[in-house]
C-alpha cells in the first residue's frame, strides 16, 4: 500500500511541475520574457512551428526577441499528459492572438518535456494551425 501511495504522490508531483511550467511558459511568451523562456527551454530544443519550419532554441529566442513571434493572448487546453520515463508528453490545443494582424489562430500542439535535475525542460514542441469545427 505504501508503494502505491508513494507512486501516486510522485505522479502528482511531476504533473504539478509540468502544469506549472506549461503555464509559466505561456505567461513568459506573452510577456516576451526571453530570460525565463531560455531557462524553460532545453539547450537542444526543437520546434516544428505553425509556419512549417523547424527551429532550434537560439532561433526561437531570436524570433521572439525581434518580435517576429509575438502573442498578446494565449489560452491553452491540455487534452492528454503522460509520463514516459524521463519524458512527459503534453497534447492539446491553444488559441493565440498576435500582431501584426491581431488575428486569432487555433493550433494543435504537442510539447515534450525532459527531466532536468529536479525539474523539467521543454525539449520538443510542435504546433499546427487548424480551423475549429462548429459545435
Amino acid at each position: 500500500m505504501a508503494e502505491s501511495m508513494q507512486g501516486d504522490g510522485q505522479e502528482r508531483e511531476w504533473r504539478r511541475q509540468i502544469e506549472e511550467l506549461q503555464e509559466e511558459s505561456r505567461r513568459a511568451l506573452i510577456a516576451g520574457d526571453l530570460a525565463r523562456l531560455s531557462e524553460i527551454f532545453a539547450d537542444d530544443l526543437l520546434v516544428h512551428s505553425p509556419i512549417h519550419r523547424i527551429h532550434d532554441k537560439k532561433t526561437v529566442l531570436d524570433l521572439l526577441g525581434r518580435g517576429v513571434i509575438r502573442h498578446t493572448s494565449a489560452v491553452e487546453h491540455v487534452e492528454a499528459m503522460e509520463r514516459r520515463g524521463d519524458l512527459v508528453v503534453v497534447m492539446g490545443w491553444d488559441t493565440v492572438t498576435g500582431p501584426p494582424s491581431g488575428d486569432t489562430v487555433h493550433r494543435r500542439f504537442t510539447n515534450v518535456w525532459r527531466a532536468h535535475g529536479s525539474s523539467w525542460r521543454l525539449a520538443v514542441r510542435q504546433a499546427t494551425p487548424f480551423e475549429p469545427t462548429a459545435s
